[in-house]
């Protein structure tokens, strides 16, 4: 009796699954290259360690469209089902986030989210001029509607997302088959996926496993929060005019130190940040001569000539610096007059000091004798 009820015993864990543990990735940022290397990172990982599935946590107004595609491209070739869930409450996924989920194996929303609003824009948040607008549109659309159907989603909706801007709430996006289901929080969300079946890249329908799953959710390290942190470009733009600001104190002041040594790490951090982002060369150049007359300006007397061509070079830098149509991505006129005012007032104020310092005479030592004539007595 013993032996028989230690072998029932026995049958019932042999038939009990073990908990399977999914990586959780959570993103509330831009799509940058930062959160791009994250998510890449995390899929490639989840596949060697052969997680059953892996979800992705999306709170995103939009991104680089470049550091989309590398997103969209490890997401279709991984062989593990990719869960893109838009949340929590009151998330959205705007843009590239729209294109993430149009992406995803699976997709779900939390009530209280949206989707859509992927429309290309210029920094103004106007439209572009006819002929470039058309071009992205066109390409962006060529793109949302391939995702659509390969993941079997509503084409037409996905076009309508990028050539009118539409918008819609998670409710109607369920309605409409752009998402699979709704999701209150996580847990929801790993209840309503057992046993869920997934689109996958090879156009097959794979049911996720039926029993419980141990969410485990991965931190970014600290490579990808200081790259996710430095990509972005008011604070790239912020940190190089402080620099330049220093730097030019301490040319005019030679001997301080501090301001020089700072100056040069903030230089080396802002040109660290804009490698990370999509920049226009030539406006970075201007930037950067404007920068170099203001130094000048401090040997070569130009009566303010080169001061003045200095600050004009270092604000049409400043206004075409970024080169992207996404608003989240550029410098605001709003920044970059008053950082420019502040640089004027700054280096016209220590100008004056110095200028003044180099007109006093010196009395108080020998110095004070070198060009006079004496009569000398032998």
């Amino acid at each position: 009796m013993r032996r028989c009820f230690l072998t029932i015993i026995s049958l019932f864990s042999l038939a009990t699954p073990a908990e399977s543990k999914v990586p959780v990735i959570q993103i509330a940022d831009t799509i940058n290259p930062g959160t791009a290397d994250y998510i890449i990172s995390e899929i490639e990982h989840a596949e060697k360690l052969g997680a059953p599935f892996l979800i992705l946590q999306l709170d995103t107004p939009g991104g680089l469209l470049n550091s989309t595609r590398q997103i969209i491209q490890a997401m279709l070739n991984s062989p593990i089902p990719i869960v893109v869930w838009v949340g929590p409450k009151g998330a959205q996924a705007g843009s590239a986030g729209a294109l993430i989920t149009f992406a995803a194996d699976i997709s779900a929303m939390a009530p209280g989210t949206n989707i859509g609003a992927a429309h290309p824009v210029d920094g103004s948040g106007q439209v572009q001029d006819k002929v470039l607008a058309e071009k992205i549109t066109n390409d962006t659309a060529a793109f949302a509607e391939s995702l659509a159907r390969v993941k079997g989603r509503n084409i037409d909706w996905a076009q309508s997302s990028v050539r009118n801007s539409s918008a819609i709430s998670s409710e109607e996006a369920l309605k409409l088959k752009v998402v699979d289901l709704i999701a209150n929080d996580l847990d929801d969300l790993e209840i309503k996926l057992r046993g869920f079946a997934s689109h996958t890249s090879k156009n097959a329908k794979i049911p996720l496993p039926a029993v419980k799953s141990t969410l485990n959710i991965i931190k970014p390290t600290l490579k990808q929060q200081v790259v996710s942190f430095f990509a972005n470009p008011t604070l790239a733009y912020l940190i190089l005019s402080f620099g330049a600001l220093c730097l030019w104190i301490e040319l005019s002041h030679p001997g301080i130190l501090f301001p020089g040594i700072l100056g040069a790490i903030c230089l080396l951090i802002s040109l660290v940040s804009f490698q990370l982002l999509p920049i226009r060369l030539g406006a970075l150049g201007m930037l950067l001569l404007g920068i170099i007359l203001l130094i000048i300006e401090l040997y070569v007397p130009s009566y303010g000539a080169l001061g003045i061509g200095g600050i004009l070079a270092f604000v049409l830098g400043s206004l075409y610096l970024m080169d992207t149509t996404i608003p989240e991505f550029q410098i605001s006129t709003l920044l970059i007059f008053p950082v420019a005012t502040c640089f004027a007032i700054v280096v016209c104020i220590l100008s004056f000091i110095l200028l003044k310092t180099r007109r006093l005479k010196v009395t108080d030592t020998y110095l004070s004798l070198v060009g006079l004539f004496t009569e000398a007595n032998t």
